[in-house]
């Protein structure tokens, strides 16, 4: 089953370079990484995805995540981590997840329910009543996924979800990705410049330069072909 279909994404953007179109489909229960050497690029493309930026004219987009139908429904069905932290450090981490329970109107019962049940699954319970700022990096990255998981979006969007993490922090969000693929199904769409990353955790990856696919398929493809000449598949100079 097909969770995101998208043609056209963008026909020009030249004031932000990029430009399209990138076709691309996402099916329910797979890890979507989208590889990309280009920051500017990544931004605008999860930008549109998480419809805090509008295409131009022309845009066609077929799937139950109608960018330009109803934005109050489009986002209550996402879960988005960005790179930069949403969280409060004054408040402890079953604070944090309190309050943005509420914000995405979730009722007294279900955030009764939600909340330990988020805690338990994210392994965070002996942190849960500490402050964020008393937090580790690792520790915060999983409270930030636990946020989004709250509502069980249809579909998780990441942006860079390991950025400034440690070889060991970067293995425990790995890890956690995929429980939450393999336990709970979820649907997840991660943006990186990361090539070991991608293979490491990514059903398929779509490779994106100056604004356009230039490869899709999975990463287990992507090592066979570099094989063949022993070159590793790697980007120069990833901004």
């Amino acid at each position: 089953m097909t969770a995101f279909t998208v043609e056209d994404l963008i026909r020009h953007l030249e004031r932000l370079q990029a430009r399209g179109p990138i076709p691309f489909d996402v099916k329910s229960g797979e890890i979507f990484g989208v590889l990309c050497p280009c920051g500017q690029d990544r931004q605008t493309l999860l930008a549109i995805l998480m419809t805090m930026l509008f295409p131009v004219p022309g845009f066609a987009e077929r799937s139950p995540l109608a960018v330009l139908g109803n934005l109050g429904d489009v986002r209550r069905s996402m879960g988005i981590v960005l790179r930069e932290s949403v969280l409060d450090p004054a408040l402890t981490g079953r604070e944090n997840l309190d309050f943005h329970a509420r914000l995405h109107g979730l009722g007294d019962d279900l955030r009764k329910r939600r909340i330990p049940e988020v805690i338990d699954l994210f392994g965070i319970a002996g942190s849960a009543d500490a402050r964020v700022e008393t937090y580790s990096p690792v520790m915060m990255q999983q409270l930030e996924i636990a946020r989004a998981f709250l509502t069980h979006p249809s579909v998780l969007f990441l942006a860079e979800p390991t950025t400034g993490l440690d070889k060991a922090g970067r293995r425990e969000i790995w890890d956690l990705l995929r429980r939450l693929n393999r336990e709970r199904r979820a649907t997840i769409i991660f943006t990186t410049h990361d090539v070991e990353e991608a293979e490491a955790i990514c059903t398929r990856v779509a490779v994106v330069d100056h604004g356009e696919v230039v490869a899709l398929d999975a990463p287990e493809t992507f090592r066979a072909v570099m094989s063949l000449d022993d070159t590793p598949l790697e980007f120069d100079n990833p901004t």
